[in-house]
């Protein structure tokens, strides 16, 4: 039985029934499986929300073809507007980056601006290296990296802080069209069963934005913000702390990046890239810039998110946290790292030590399993090490990084479990680190709870929680692991209201 958003009372079908008496309206769910609501504890809402309208490069696995798409999206371009895509992965172009050449040639007069996969590369035209004033003088900006021609002149690739330089140029989307990303994420979310998220993204405005579209009634699912650098003066001035806002937006930890991606080897590693020995990846943070960070945000009860993927990017995080343990236990602070990709075996022990979140996206693995073996070799043991990070007591909280990778948490469940993807015909990689169906759908429900703050609300179907849940096709219980990602919602229910059901099924 479901009462102003919460759970008021589970029991059996004759006990709930004598509740028409009370005013209680019967829904039959005609015997269809229910789970809690799937958090997502780290996506980037509006960029999803943006992505859907964008050129879509991911699997494109032949370069002719992601030209022809381009191409294709060139020709109707009105003068002056940006083309804008993502998703490109040049590890299946033959693992070389492209240059500025060919975008030069479909699209000489209209800037253009393309985000890798895992979004710490940019491909970018002439146009658009032109309006970012970007040349052969132009220097590589700290943790970042101008990729050069063998003249000197840029070559249309950017790295990590170096994409800054072209993104900070891109139109500042009007508050119309911020609404309508919105609007278009938070329905593909509540399409595939999520009910709440933590948002990785760094837009300017986003809290008032989410909270008019709560207002509004646009906003069906709840929403853990992350703040960005330039948001934590705001937040201070007005008296923000972690957990302001209302039921459905709050505000959650300040994100930051400790290094690179693995897709484009700038992920900052302990040791060399395999067949790079000049290459340990791009440490984006300093520990001068991450105790500033801590002392602005510890005293308002702030915790931190922090972006971490290669091993000594996650060693150099838990070495910080741990000198501040003692602090953060006091102020109660929860710390997250996300991504967690890889690390070494001495430092998985630390998670629970320190008391710090790994915030991690198995739908990743699927992807990268290749890239992971053949840029780090045997160190990808510990790779997505969700097992060994569970067995030793950590707190583990499961996403999907979108747009970066899909979205649809059935997937990554199955990829938690199955350590592939559905067509690798090959068994799972070290399939030591695969966890059981429990444990992946814990992740996403009860563990992703209570990284984003959410755990005396969310994540269970129980007396006193809220109504978040979903009503699944399939018994994801009874299914083969195979089919799990094939499993549909047929209805979400959000605060005891019903944010997305089927055309086949009515409630």
């Amino acid at each position: 039985a479901v009462a102003d958003g919460r759970i008021l009372e589970i029991g059996s079908k004759s006990k709930l029934v004598s509740l028409r008496r009370h005013g209680f309206s019967v829904i039959d769910l005609k015997k269809r499986p229910i789970i809690p609501g799937i958090i997502d504890s780290h996506l980037h809402l509006l960029g999803l929300g943006f992505s859907l309208q964008e050129v879509d490069l991911q699997n494109i696995n032949s370069f002719d073809k992601a030209i022809t798409i381009l191409t294709i999206a060139a020709r109707k371009l009105p003068p002056g507007r940006w083309l804008l895509g993502r998703g490109w992965n040049k590890n299946l172009w033959g693992g070389n980056f492209p240059d500025k050449a060919i975008l030069d040639k479909i699209c000489p007069d209209n800037p253009v601006h393309l985000y890798s996969k895992d979004g710490h590369s940019l491909w970018v035209n002439s146009a658009a290296l032109k309006i970012a004033g970007i040349d052969r003088n132009t220097p590589d900006p700290p943790g970042g990296q101008i990729k050069r021609l063998s003249n000197g002149e840029p070559s249309g690739m950017l790295f990590e802080n170096a994409c800054y330089l072209v993104d900070k140029k891109l139109p500042t989307p009007t508050s119309d069209m911020q609404c309508d990303a919105l609007k278009r994420a938070v329905k593909k979310l509540n399409s595939l069963g999520v009910t709440a998220v933590g948002d990785a993204d760094w837009r300017k405005g986003r809290f008032g934005l989410f909270m008019l579209a709560k207002d509004k009634g646009l906003l069906s699912l709840r929403v853990f913000l992350m703040l960005s650098p330039d948001d934590i003066d705001s937040a201070a001035y007005l008296g923000m702390n972690a957990g302001f806002g209302a039921r459905f937006v709050s505000l959650g930890a300040l994100k930051l990046y400790a290094d690179g991606a693995l897709g484009s080897q700038s992920a900052w590693m302990h040791e060399p890239y395999e067949g790079n020995r000049e290459n340990r990846g791009i440490p984006t943070l300093t520990e001068e810039q991450l105790e500033m960070y801590y002392e602005k945000t510890h005293i308002k009860g702030i915790p931190l998110a922090i972006h971490a993927i290669g091993d000594r990017a996650n060693s150099f995080l838990l070495d910080f946290f741990g000198k501040k343990h003692a602090i953060s236990r006091k102020l109660g602070l929860k710390h997250r790292i996300e991504h967690v990709q890889i690390l070494r075996k001495e430092d998985i022990g630390k998670f629970k030590k320190f008391d710090v979140a790994a915030s991690m996206q198995p739908v990743h693995l699927m992807a990268d399993r290749d890239m992971a073996d053949r840029h780090w070799g045997e160190r990808s043991r510990y790779a997505y090490a969700f097992n060994s990070l569970l067995k030793s007591g950590a707190r583990l909280g499961f996403g999907s990084d979108a747009p970066i990778e899909s979205a649809n948490p059935f997937l990554g469940i199955y990829a938690a479990l199955a350590r592939k993807s559905p067509t690798d015909k090959r068994g799972p990689w070290y399939p030591e680190q695969c966890i059981s169906l429990h444990q992946a759908i814990a992740a996403y429900t009860v563990g992703a709870a209570e990284i984003c703050g959410w755990k005396d609300q969310l994540g269970r179907i129980a007396e006193g929680m809220a109504a978040d849940f979903v009503v699944l096709s399939d018994d994801i219980f009874k299914v083969k692991t195979e089919t799990i990602p094939e499993i549909k919602p047929l209805a979400t229910i959000v605060n005891g209201r019903v944010a997305y059901q089927d055309n086949a099924f009515k409630l």
